[in-house]
C-alpha cells in the first residue's frame, strides 16, 4: 500500500505542520494540519488515544490532551469493515469484519463520540454495532438514493455538521470505499484518493468541522490491510 500512503501523504502535507510516526501497521499516525494550536493538540490527542487502545496501551496520552479531545467536537471517518459474500445485494460482515468492528469499538474508547452516521446498507451499521451497543450513541441513517453518491455525500455532510454544532457532540461516520474520501473533502478536509477495495484499516480524524477551521489526521486500526499490487499500481498513477 506504499502508493496509497504516498498519495495520502502528498495531500495531507499541504495541511501539515505536525508530523508523528508510529512504527506499526496496526497504528500509524500521519500528519496534522491545525488551524490553531489547540486544534493540533486535539487531533494529535484523538489519534494517539485511538492508538493506545488499538495497541493495548503502548501509546501514551497526557491526561490534559485527552481531556481536550473529549471536550471538543471530533469527526471520525472509517470505511465499513470487511464484508461477507452473502447476501449479494446487502452483505453482512465476514469473520474478519466482525473482528474489525470490535477493534473499532476499542479504538474509540475514551473519545466523546455521541452520534453515528451510516448509510442504508447494513454493513455500515454492523461495523459500528459494538460501539453503539456499548456507548448508546444515536444512529443517523443517510441512504444512498436514486440521486447517487454525490447527493448522499452532501446530505451526510450536512448531517454531520449539524451534529457537531451541538456542544459536546462527536461523530463516527461509517462509509464506503467510494464515499469516505469524498466525505472528508465535503467536510472541509483535504482531497485524498479513493480507497481501494482491499483497504479497510484507514481511520481519519477531523476537528473544527463545526466552524470550518478543519484539521485532518490519518491513523489505522485493527488488522493491517493485505498487500494488493493492483491497488498500489492504481494509486501510483498521477
Amino acid at each position: 500500500m506504499a502508493g496509497s500512503v504516498a498519495r495520502e501523504d502528498a495531500a495531507l502535507s499541504r495541511w501539515a505542520v505536525v508530523r508523528r510516526w508510529r512504527k506499526s501497521a496496526a497504528c500509524t499516525i500521519t500528519r496534522v494540519r491545525p488551524a490553531r494550536a489547540r486544534s493540533s493538540t486535539l487531533v494529535a490527542a484523538v489519534v494517539l488515544a485511538a492508538c493506545t487502545h488499538a495497541r493495548g496501551g503502548e501509546a501514551t496520552v497526557a491526561a490534559a490532551d485527552l481531556s481536550a479531545a473529549q471536550s471538543s467536537p471530533v469527526v471520525i471517518i472509517v470505511r465499513h469493515a470487511e464484508k461477507a459474500l452473502e447476501p449479494a445485494s446487502d452483505p453482512v460482515l465476514s469473520a474478519a469484519g466482525i473482528a474489525r468492528a470490535a477493534a473499532l469499538d476499542s479504538a474509540l474508547r475514551g473519545m466523546q463520540i455521541t452520534d453515528v452516521v451510516v448509510s442504508h446498507l447494513q454493513r455500515t451499521r454492523l461495523t459500528a454495532a459494538p460501539f453503539i451497543t456499548r456507548s448508546g450513541a444515536v444512529v443517523h441513517m443517510v441512504p444512498i438514493g436514486a440521486a447517487g453518491v454525490p447527493a448522499h455525500v452532501r446530505a451526510l455532510s450536512d448531517t454531520v455538521r449539524a451534529i457537531t454544532r451541538m456542544p459536546g457532540h462527536g461523530v463516527l461516520v461509517v462509509g464506503h470505499s467510494n464515499t469516505v474520501t469524498q466525505i472528508i473533502e465535503a467536510l472541509g478536509g483535504p482531497a485524498l484518493p479513493a480507497l481501494c477495495d482491499s483497504q479497510y484499516s484507514r481511520f481519519f480524524v477531523l476537528s473544527g468541522v463545526a466552524n470550518g477551521t478543519v484539521s485532518a489526521a490519518r491513523s489505522s486500526y485493527g488488522a493491517a490491510d493485505p498487500a494488493d499490487s493492483a491497488c498500489a499500481a492504481m494509486l501510483s498513477k498521477p
